[in-house]
């Protein structure tokens, strides 16, 4: 089970619940919670490293994913069609990862899949420095 941190939500955006909904499925590997937010043509893209285009490639992605200990939220952004979310992994190997998500839905209403994700996954110290690698 992952440990999730984050501070209380006034509940007043729909969307925010999507985007953190998104991400603890993504640490806990669960596709089956993932799939029907994602457009069947959903493009992801990992700045600087690849490129997944398609619902069956993402989930792959995330069954191939290294086991999440914690995942702590940082801000969330939602307006219109467009959404972000940003934080940090700490992986169960030591690894820590800061993560920000942005991501495009198909429409403004809360209903509509994503179409679009850009990532930027970077390796981090315990006290937030930049990590090799």
């Amino acid at each position: 089970m992952v440990t999730i941190h984050e501070e209380p939500d006034c509940g007043n955006a729909p969307r925010k619940e999507i985007l953190r909904d998104l991400v603890v499925a993504i640490a806990e590997r669960d596709g089956e919670s993932i799939a029907p937010l994602l457009a069947d043509d959903v493009a992801w893209t990992f700045v600087g490293e690849q490129h997944l285009t398609g619902r069956d490639t993402v989930l792959k992605w995330v069954d191939d994913l290294p086991p999440v200990e914690e995942v702590a939220f940082g801000t969330f952004l939602t307006h219109g069609r467009g959404a972000g979310v940003d934080g940090v992994l700490d992986l169960v190997d030591g690894a820590r990862l800061a993560f920000c998500h942005g991501l495009r839905f198909a429409g403004a209403a809360r209903t509509t899949k994503i179409v679009s994700v850009n990532s930027y996954l970077i390796r981090t110290t315990a006290d937030g420095g930049l990590g090799a690698g």
